[in-house]
């Protein structure tokens, strides 16, 4: 085995050339496949961070005809926890920030609020100091739980961080504990504290209409999902009878927690792992041929082992060798991609894909590497080399002999080219699907127009702006000044601004209809306006009147609506003059009626994918909030100094405010299309990568065919063949090959591409013009590899070929 290992090197030292073109696109198939694996290690097969992971699960809740995963509320959550019997544990979450320090110092932390149980649930104990207790979770207690990260970043590691108070949002907390490195929940985005719940939202925990909170617990030993989900829905059809206001229709359900995180991920990251495995096939196809083609030359030698002696066995063994040794250097190099595309992948990898940060080579990814070179080595020289070890001895140990190996070389090597046609031609569909796809949802209209249209997300402290007259006051003094500025055409706010992330819905029901009945209420997402709204996001007035001075506290109550609300709920009517009522949840009041004055346009909320929904427009004055989104109109894009006149104009009202970044809308909608580029930008390249393969496998054969039948073209030529008869008969024999190829791969590209409905939008999986384009670029590249050596074949001299052998 040492001796045939050596031989085998001494075979690609003197020739360098194959060596380097073998290993470079083994190298190629290999590298794609081990960075794209660990992006499926890290997110798909990696465990949770925690102990005893698959214990881990995610209680989500569901209303009839509406999406199946929604959030909780918080004494659901405190019924479904003290209830159950199959929970170990059970704990609430939502995403929070907070503004650690003030004045120009001041910097924005994102974290989460959750009760108590978080830490139990997890079973993770604190670096330094403790954590906060189930006491100081009710009774509101100022303590806060930092992670090693915004320890290290903010703090400098101070070993005196405990007992120690910091300042956030302007309220003084106190540093109960770090937690050590490593710590990361929620998973996705970076969670830099931990703070009770009650600090953040103690009016919305005593509505159990209120469904905003993420419920994570524990199974306890011995149960499974499935009992557990059958009892917190047992649970939640008992809440349904016991308060009917507020939960007729909504259930609970329990998957695991590791599904629940990974689950928007999983059909994209398997259809591109699909890819990359088509590619690493092409890639193995590529080389054997060239180890078909390389096995002419040493046709003699093979012959002569067979003489002396050899055995199939042996002289197999020594091609695998050669063919393992191509495989491990091409898996050395792979790494090497591997790691490149890992960096590339963190950088331009969709920013919402969870554990993003984890990727990494690691053993588990030298371990797949490693096995797909054992299994290339096998794809690519085993066939070439069961093919080349029953050489005809006699006619091999001829003089001068080059004739070809035999037709069952032929059949074998014209087999590899229709494999790589037909995989790029499945590849280059579904890249073309995605590419239209993102096309589509590109140019979706999201129902404004956000050129020139600048935003921040300004937040007011809880501590000086809890009452809705101080929050009125701060933003009355704040809308002129916006306007106000230089360069500024229009300002406004809404809360919540659409493609931010965030939603809000209330249910209603029409004044004049039959009351439904509690529970029962139809839904839609609620927005509070400030300002000129509608003119600086250029959302069309349909009907009616917009929002004005006339709106205030006294007056009233109005509300907008647009055309995707007039469609649902007024089909066929004049929705102006109409009165909605807002059902307030277990509140007992009764609510008044709020007339409809203005229809506007509709517009997409959470990403261009999702159509429009029914939406309704409250005024500030009415529906005052400490949170908006305010948005401005620019004269020219880019205005300078914005973001400091801005600054300065907030700052005049309270000093201490602190001001985020200013970002273009468009980058808000841009944010919401990294999923989708994603997949489009690395199937496009595994499909590119793919073709020119197919094209470099396509030239080597008819290069080779064209070198074996160098004899046979003298003769025709002398025969009186012209120059174009050489060149029909070369085209001749590539497409019959490609044609195969090409429609192997229509019907298997037709029967898989279904299989990515899911990533499409505005396309068919089976849409005629991407097929067509498929088709054509796939012939094209086939039909300029074929012409270069049917070019060599026209220009064959016939009386040098006559000599040729």
């Amino acid at each position: 085995m040492f001796s045939d290992c050596r031989y085998a090197l001494r075979q690609l030292v003197k020739t360098p050339g194959f060596a380097a073109i073998a290993v470079l696109t083994l190298a190629l198939g290999i590298g794609a496949n081990s960075a794209i694996f660990s992006v499926i290690d890290a997110v798909l097969l990696r465990p949770l961070p925690f102990p005893k992971p698959n214990q881990l699960i995610a209680v989500w809740s569901k209303v009839q005809g509406e999406a199946d995963r929604e959030t909780g509320s918080f004494l659901d959550f405190t019924d479904i926890r003290d209830q159950s019997r199959t929970l170990d544990s059970l704990f609430a979450y939502t995403r929070a920030s907070t503004i650690l320090g003030s004045g120009s110092e001041a910097r924005e932390l994102s974290g989460a609020a959750v009760t108590a149980d978080i830490f139990r649930v997890l079973g993770t104990s604190p670096l330094l100091g403790r954590t906060f207790t189930a006491d100081e979770d009710r009774n509101d207690s100022h303590v806060i739980v930092l992670t090693y990260e915004a320890w290290q970043r903010y703090f400098n590691r101070d070993p005196n961080i405990i007992g120690r108070e910091i300042i956030c949002s302007l309220r003084s907390y106190t540093v109960v504990g770090v937690m050590p490195a490593g710590y990361r929940f929620p998973i996705g985005p970076t969670s830099e504290y931990l703070m009770p719940l009650h600090q953040l939202v103690p009016d919305s925990l005593k509505n159990r209409g209120s469904h905003f909170l993420r419920l994570v617990g524990r199974l306890k030993p011995g149960a499974n999902i499935r009992q557990a989900s059958a009892e917190v829905s047992a649970v939640a059809n008992r809440l349904q009878k016991q308060f009917p206001d507020t939960n007729t229709g909504r259930t609970y359900y329990v998957i695991s927690l590791h599904k629940d995180v990974v689950g928007d991920v999983r059909p994209a990251l398997l259809t591109i792992i699909s890819a990359v495995v088509l590619v690493l096939l092409i890639a193995c196809a590529n080389v054997a041929n060239l180890l078909l083609a390389r096995a002419t030359q040493r046709r003699r030698e093979i012959a002569i082992r067979t003489a002396l002696g050899a055995s199939r066995f042996r002289v197999v063994r020594q091609l695998l060798i050669e063919g393992m040794l191509l495989a491990l250097l091409g898996a050395c190099a792979g790494l090497l991609i591997a790691w490149w595309g890992i960096d590339l992948l963190r950088v331009f990898g969709p920013s919402d894909m969870p554990r993003l940060e984890e990727i990494q080579i690691n053993s588990t990814v030298v371990v797949f590497t490693l096995l797909a070179a054992f299994v290339s080595t096998v794809l690519f020289a085993l066939f070439p080399a069961l093919q080349v070890s029953r050489p005809n001895v006699n006619e091999s140990l001829q003089e001068g002999s080059r004739g070809a190996i035999g037709p069952e070389s032929h059949r074998l090597r014209a087999l590899l080219v229709i494999t790589q046609v037909a995989l790029s031609m499945l590849l280059l569909a579904g890249a073309g699907l995605l590419i239209k796809s993102f096309g589509n949802l590109r140019n979706t209209n999201p129902g404004f127009d956000p050129s020139r249209v600048m935003t921040l997300d300004l937040s007011l402290p809880r501590t000086r702006y809890s009452e809705e007259l101080k929050q009125r006051q701060f933003f009355n003094q704040l809308q002129p000044k916006l306007n106000a500025l230089p360069g500024v055409e229009h300002a406004g706010g809404a809360m919540p601004l659409p493609f931010t992330g965030n939603d809000r819905d209330s249910s209603f029901w029409i004044e004049g209809r039959p009351d439904p009945g509690p529970g029962n209420h139809p839904n839609a997402s609620h927005l509070t306006i400030n300002g000129n709204y509608f003119q600086t996001m250029h959302i069309p007035l349909l009907s009616g009147r917009t929002f004005d001075q006339r709106d205030t506290k006294e007056s009233a109550l109005v509300a907008m609506v647009n055309e995707a609300f007039v469609r649902t709920f007024f089909p066929g009517e004049n929705a102006i003059g109409k009165h909605i009522l807002l059902d307030h949840g277990a509140k007992k009041e009764k609510p008044l009626p709020i007339e409809i004055v203005g229809v506007v346009g509709s517009t997409r909320h959470e990403s261009l994918a999702i159509a429009p929904i029914p939406e309704f427009y409250i005024p500030f004055a009415q529906d005052p909030d400490r949170r908006m989104d305010l948005v401005l109109r620019t004269s020219v894009a880019g205005l300078s100094g914005l973001q400091n006149a801005v600054r300065n104009v907030i700052h005049e009202i309270d000093p201490d405010i602190y001001v985020p970044k200013l970002e273009p809308v468009e980058h808000l909608i841009t944010g919401t299309l990294s999923q989708p580029r994603f997949n489009m930008i690395v199937l496009g390249c595994f499909a590119g990568v793919a073709m020119i393969l197919a094209a470099i496998g396509i030239y080597g054969v008819i290069a080779y065919s064209v070198a074996q039948r160098t004899k046979e073209i003298g003769i025709r030529m002398a025969l009186g063949a012209q120059r174009t008869d050489m060149l029909q008969m070369v085209l001749r024999q590539s497409f019959s090959v490609v044609a195969i190829g090409l429609a192997i791969g229509l019907f298997a590209a037709l029967a898989l591409t279904r299989l990515m409905a899911s990533l499409l939008y505005g396309v068919s999986a089976h849409d005629f013009s991407i097929y067509a384009l498929v088709l054509f670029v796939l012939s094209f590249a086939a039909l300029v590899a074929s012409y270069l050596p049917a070019r060599r074949a026209m220009n064959i001299d016939p009386m040098v070929a006559l000599r040729y052998e």
